[in-house]
């Protein structure tokens, strides 16, 4: 079958959309990896016939040297897309000593003329008997056929609102409309003030410039009352302002404060729904938390009462008029979209499914739609349909609908993320810093550092958004200590979307791991991108032998009868370029005597979690854990032989710290500047074994304006 113009296919009962990358399966859309797509196509070209691994794997990895494995893999992931057993295979049957053949039914998609059903001899009667029936109810309904279909939205750009220095988030609209509230940072980016701007006068009113941090404005929902956090180096407090009279004379207005808030991480937002409740998030029992707080307003505003709902955990979410819930939380892994009804049993319904956690989050002016943000400004429906509005020149960092006209807010800007080394001397009682150099450009958002054994070398990614070329380049460079500069050793394809990265003990090669429990070889001599690991659910405990030869992981069998036993052991042997299953139903790795917490890296399932339990039990009597706890989610840590390096979060300043877990003894390292307004990148910290190379990543700055974008209703017939 011809696939050079394929856009759409029916194979037996699944479509496949080759253009937006999806296939519906079952009734849903899911999205499906490109590369699974390609070997389809393969497949297809060759209906009828077996294609051989050869074939395959010079097709999809041209000039790149990967294992028979890597095909399995590939195979597996695809047949997993389709629903395919490969025990009673209906769309890819394995040809032994071969290699595969595409055995489904392949027809065009359907049309709606598709489905009409000829009429023969048989069925004319039939017809004339319900030709009556059909007219009469046809003549009924002809009024609602001839009216206007319900109004699909388009937007168009309208302008900019703001072009200030620094960043300006929190948007939200006022319950009529006119009003845009947001936040605004200062020059030094360590605050926020609070700002409104005015869609009649075209204006920007400075509300509160305090000397403190004004944060996440909210309306009351007869928008006569304004909402916001205020943080001080010390405290954060929830308050309120009257502002029914000009606009002019709200910088005027008198301060209500409602309650105590945390200092936590993170643009955490206040979401008012009804004259006398608000919901936002705080952190209890080591999690963030939905929080709802009951309101009185008379004589004064002032809080009743305070209580925990559900037991959700929400990285963000938006309450809508009718009191339904949209919230993105993560588990295991996933980022999931969710709608709840809060007026009701709080059952979760999920909508969508992502590695990608895609914040910002909101409901839209019409029911059964939302919008996304983060690399672009995106609008679905419940079904999985997506609307892609805008592409911005960097990333969108917030967003606001007005519910009056369908008009879409968002902020967007780019981001200074760089990278820093610092030399350390622990072996007195006050660690001194010996030599601090930057590692990276301005140029380009540089994350993902990993420092070797030796602390001799340090990998990073190095990511530059969406520019003026219209694509996103995401790379991988090494830097030498001895060397001045860092040389670029692979650039990766667009779908991949890395986790972390991973030296050998000899330092002369990286594994790369992706969103997608992908695992890649770069050798850092040859500089060449190899794909050795894929097709797998779950990876845990990826970790190199200590000749630098092989690599060992864990995969989940979900077959296992034992449910303590449910996982394998594999090795990749880089000389044979193979993976062989070493052991079957085997115990999951992770913390015990054999593998101390300082051993084990990112690959761990429960590394994350360790670490966190680790540190919140040293510094109990130390720190606040709803200070501790968001702060290690933000900034991931690094553990060496000696002790932990982490960032804490206070206010908007970052500092560094190490708890020395032999000393049992927790020290200051330095001030690593302010972040006021979280983005959605990994940031992270790397270390050598015996932690006197540290590398870490730095936000210098952000800056984002604020666009409007007009719905323009298109009514067909």
């Amino acid at each position: 079958m011809p696939t050079t113009e394929l856009k759409q296919l029916l194979l037996n009962d699944v479509l496949v959309d080759f253009v937006a990358l999806k296939v519906k399966v079952a009734g849903r859309w899911r999205a499906i990896e490109a590369k699974q797509l390609v070997l389809l196509k393969l497949l297809l070209e060759h209906q009828g016939s077996a294609v051989s691994r050869d074939i395959i794997m010079d097709t999809l990895w041209p000039n790149v040297v990967v294992s028979d494995n890597s095909v399995s893999q590939l195979v597996t992931q695809l047949r997993k897309s389709l629903q395919d057993d490969k025990n009673t295979a209906t769309f890819i049957r394995t040809v032994p000593r071969v290699g595969y053949q595409l055995i489904a039914n392949v027809s065009d998609a359907p049309t709606l003329l598709d489905k009409v059903t000829p009429v023969t001899p048989r069925t004319s009667a039939l017809f004339l008997t319900l030709g009556l029936v059909l007219g009469a109810i046809v003549t009924l309904a002809s009024q609602f056929l001839l009216a206007p279909k319900a109004p699909s939205l388009n937007y168009e750009y309208q302008s900019r609102i703001t072009s200030a220095p620094g960043a300006e988030v929190f948007l939200r609209y006022s319950p009529d409309g006119r009003y845009l509230a947001f936040s605004q940072s200062n020059d030094q980016q360590s605050q926020f003030d609070l700002a409104v701007y005015d869609q009649q006068s075209k204006t920007v009113h400075s509300i509160k410039n305090s000397g403190y941090s004004e944060e996440a404005p909210v309306w009351s929902p007869d928008g006569k009352w304004l909402a916001y956090f205020r943080y001080d180096p010390l405290s954060c407090d929830i308050r309120v302002i009257p502002v029914s009279n000009a606009i002019e004379t709200w910088r005027l207005s008198p301060e209500f404060k409602l309650t105590r808030c945390q200092q936590r991480h993170g643009p955490t937002k206040l979401h008012w729904v009804d004259d006398n409740t608000i919901y936002t998030t705080h952190w209890q029992d080591e999690q963030p938390r939905l929080v709802k707080y009951t309101l009185a307003f008379s004589p004064a505003p002032t809080l009743l009462e305070q209580q925990i709902v559900g037991d959700f955990k929400p990285l963000t979410f938006d309450i809508n008029e009718q009191q339904k819930m949209l919230i993105l939380e993560k588990d295991q892994g996933w980022f999931s979209v969710s709608e709840v009804d809060l007026t009701q049993s709080l059952k979760r319904t999920e909508i969508k499914r992502s590695r990608h956690s895609h914040a910002p989050l909101l409901f839209d002016s019409e029911q059964g739609y939302y919008w996304l943000g983060d690399d672009a400004l995106r609008r679905y429906d419940y079904q999985g349909n997506e609307q892609l509005v805008h592409q911005p020149l960097g990333f969108v960092a917030d967003l606001a609908v007005n519910l009056r006209t369908g008009d879409i807010a968002h902020a967007q800007g780019q981001a200074r993320v760089n990278l820093y080394q610092i030399e350390l001397d622990l072996s007195k009682d006050a660690p001194s810093i010996q030599n601090t150099m930057q590692l990276s450009s301005s140029a380009r958002m540089d994350i993902l550092p990993a420092v070797s054994a030796d602390g001799q070398q340090t990998a990073f990614i190095s990511l530059q958004r969406r520019g003026i070329t219209g694509f996103t380049h995401i790379e991988v460079w090494l830097k030498h200590k001895q060397r001045k500069t860092a040389n670029l050793i692979a650039t990766l394809p667009s779908d991949i979307i890395p986790k972390y990265l991973l030296f050998s003990p000899n330092g002369d090669n990286v594994l790369l791991a992706d969103e997608q429990q992908n695992i890649y070889l770069i050798n850092t001599f040859s500089r060449r991108l190899v794909p050795i690991i894929s097709g797998f659910e779950q990876l845990n405990g990826v970790h190199w032998s200590a000749d630098s030869h092989s690599i060992y992981y864990q995969v989940r069998n979900e077959q296992s009868a034992n449910e303590q036993l449910q996982w394998q052991d594999w090795r990749y042997d880089i000389q044979l370029t193979s993976n062989t299953l070493v052991k079957d139903n085997v115990a999951f790795e992770s913390l015990d005597d054999e593998h101390p917490l300082w051993q084990l890296n990112n690959s761990y399932l429960e590394h994350e979690m360790q670490v966190r339990n680790y540190l919140s039990a040293a510094l109990e009597q130390q720190l606040p854990l709803a200070q501790l706890l968001p702060s290690l989610e933000l900034f991931k840590p690094a553990v060496f032989k000696h002790g932990i390096y982490y960032v804490l979060r206070q206010g908007h300043q970052l500092s560094l710290y190490c708890y020395l877990t032999e000393q049992k003894r927790n020290v200051f390292i330095k001030e690593l500047g302010v972040y006021g307004f979280d983005i959605d990148i990994n940031l992270n910290i790397s270390s050598s074994v015996d932690g006197r190379q540290v590398v870490f990543s730095q936000v210098d700055g952000i800056e984002t304006d604020i666009l409007l974008h007009k719905a323009i209703k298109a009514v067909s017939r």
